[in-house]
């Protein structure tokens, strides 16, 4: 709700003596005498509310929606006693016992705790309509009923007075305490569907709390004329204000930079060899046998040897993975998937993508690939090799590690999460592969010559930062990100981008890059009108013709607005651009982003994504030579 505040009115007082009813009207404001006088009006109590609504899960996934919920937020400085309060649909209203809200935290209420806690992953603060959890404190009144088509939600104080109100899809718009259109999902098309979306408010990026209200669709996050803090989505499972905030670090010892595929496959296998008590693996597929071999022997050492795979890959689990699973497993580790077909489990994440390992709590690896043998071919290079290009970064700094860590665990919760089923002997989908089944060992080749034999290996303090999906894959630029980081660039800096696709629009079927601009390509175009040198190269190998349509777009932009900016379309080791990694040159200082992150909507916004953003030069000179490198080998002069 908008501020109230006590009302004092300073009134010019007219003295209008000598007139009446009949003088013809009234004296000239020239001639009008007055007085200076101040009036105190009675205090009208429309109190700024310290209490807001935050959130709604009205169109649940799970059958009978007994997980509808609200979510209440205490924007006060100080602890709130919600005794009185009633929260409504319009035509039932629940209403609060004795219950506390600390200042600065959120609150979440349901109609029925248990099944809210399966959907959600942890327990709410309090149910209504049923006592399905007696560690969980009841509402009194009717249970509430949150269409599915549309509706409102009112908060009112412990004086009946209309505290707050959010109206959705087809609710009443002209309820008191709202303006403007209602809230709707945010569904540019099937990958973002409407069922199941939690409507959340927009939030400040650095202090967690929410925006200043202004009782209008502005305020939420699926804002859908709001392209920087708006056109987003949540989904029941994610741990949006754990980790939502940007996780700049100042890091210090040492830092590693790995070329795929010319030397991507030592450092990850040197990575996991020094294993002696955990290790964390998260990827979207695992078909490296060499790799499984190496984390089976360390499981049959009484290493801890867990693995995060996605369950639905593009084209299904390949016999070669789960060969691949039962090999570790029955060494003793863990191999589990992020599933949607068991349990009654529904999606999380549209994808587990990223692609990390934290070993003992002391190493992360980042990386743009999946472990397999074209990303990470393990052959004698001497003779050159094949493979697909692609970067990864290892760190040792404690914060950072600690970071991964809590992520890894927090997406392999079994105990929370319903959507994780461990591979399984038994299971014709997420068991082991025919009977029969020969894996294949053989990898890259002698068609490409190898640009960095080595990695890099950097000893002191740098300055890193975590970007991630499907939390902070976005910050405005001003925040921080890779937009960000894109943001830096301007006359006579350099902006590299090597991926393997950037779609030159986001939105539906019928999206143009002026009605629905993708805004990592937006950023890109901006550096290059500030003055930036761009270059942006695209994958060949896979392209069915999108990132050739990104291309042409890029280029007679260029050409018409007269920048420098050229993109092309390559595949410099023989077997696929995979990379996601983005150089910066600004200011004479080097930035790398280097991750799982590809240049989709889904990818930003409802994917599992993690990327790592360092500023070195010396980490910028080594991925940039073999960028310039790629780039000459694939059309010629820069």
């Amino acid at each position: 709700m908008r501020p109230r505040h006590l009302l004092v009115i300073t009134l010019f007082v007219v003295l209008a003596l000598g007139m009446t009813a009949g003088s013809g009207g009234a004296m000239p404001l020239a001639a009008q005498p007055a007085s200076l006088s101040t009036l105190f009006l009675p205090l009208v109590t429309m109190d700024q509310p310290r209490i807001r609504l935050a959130a709604l899960y009205y169109d649940s996934e799970t059958t009978g929606e007994a997980d509808e919920a609200f979510r209440l937020w205490n924007v006060g400085d100080a602890p709130l006693d919600l005794a009185g309060y009633q929260v409504g649909d319009g035509q039932r209203a629940v209403t609060f016992p004795a219950l506390t809200l600390a200042p600065g935290v959120g609150l979440w209420c349901t109609g029925n705790a248990v099944v809210f806690a399966r959907s959600h992953g942890f327990a709410p603060d309090c149910e209504y309509g049923v006592d399905s959890d007696p560690l969980v404190p009841n509402l009194s009144g009717a249970a509430l009923r949150f269409a599915n088509t549309g509706g409102q939600v009112l908060l009112f104080n412990r004086a009946g007075r209309l505290a707050d109100a959010l109206v959705y899809e087809a609710g009443d718009a002209a309820q008191p305490g709202w303006q403007g259109p209602a809230v709707d999902p945010y569904a540019p098309s099937s990958s973002f569907p409407a069922e199941g979306q939690i409507l959340y408010r927009k939030f400040d990026w650095n202090s967690g709390q929410p925006w200043p209200d202004s009782d209008s669709r502005a305020d939420w996050a699926q804002d859908l004329t709001d392209r920087f803090n708006g056109q987003r989505v949540r989904y029941p499972g994610w741990d949006l204000e754990r980790f939502a905030r940007p996780a700049a670090i100042a890091a210090s010892g040492v830092l590693t930079a790995a070329l795929g595929p010319d030397n991507l496959f030592d450092v990850v296998s040197q990575t996991l060899a020094g294993a002696q008590h955990s290790i964390r693996l998260a990827s979207f597929t695992f078909e490296n046998v060499a790799l499984a071999d190496l984390l089976a022997a360390k499981a049959s050492s009484g290493v801890a040897v867990s693995i995060l795979l996605e369950g639905a890959p593009a084209g299904g689990i390949a016999d070669q993975e789960r060969y691949i699973a039962q090999r570790i497993e029955a060494a003793g580790g863990q191999v589990w998937f992020m599933v949607n077909d068991r349990n009654d489990a529904k999606d999380r994440y549209s994808n587990q993508h990223a692609k990390f390992i934290v070993v003992d709590e002391r190493l992360l690896l980042v990386s743009s690939e999946n472990f397999s043998l074209d990303s990470m071919p393990n052959d004698d290079k001497s003779d050159g090799t094949l493979g697909r290009r692609g970067a990864a970064l290892v760190v040792d700094d404690p914060a950072l590690v600690a970071h991964a860590r809590e992520l890894f665990d927090a997406d392999l919760d079994p105990l929370h999460h319903a959507d994780l089923f461990r591979w399984s002997v038994a299971d014709p989908r997420y068991g082991p592969p025919p009977p029969g089944f020969v894996p294949s060992t053989a990898s890259g080749g002698s068609g490409y010559q190898l640009i960095q034999p080595h990695p890099l290996e950097l000893h002191g303090p740098f300055t890193a930062e975590f970007v991630q999906s499907p939390e902070t894959s976005l910050l405005p630029a001003q925040v921080g990100g890779l937009l960000g980081m894109v943001g830096r660039a301007g006359p006579g800096d350099t902006v590299l981008v090597q991926q393997l696709y950037e779609r030159v629009s986001w939105g539906g079927a019928a999206a143009t890059p002026e009605s629905a601009p993708n805004p990592r390509l937006l950023a890109y175009i901006e550096a290059a009108r500030r003055g930036a040198t761009v270059r942006i190269m695209l994958d060949s190998f896979f392209d069915p013709g999108a990132n050739s349509q990104t291309a042409a777009y890029l280029n007679l932009l260029a050409q018409a607005e007269r920048l420098d900016l050229t993109a092309r379309l390559a595949n410099p080791a023989g077997r696929g651009l995979h990379n996601k990694m983005v150089l910066v040159r600004a200011g004479g200082a080097g930035w790398v982003h280097v991750g799982s992150l590809n240049g989709s909507e889904a990818s930003a916004k409802i994917n599992r994504e993690l990327a790592l953003q360092v500023q070195s030069d010396a980490v910028y000179d080594y991925f940039a030579t073999a960028f310039w490198q790629d780039w000459l080998l694939s059309g010629g002069p820069r």
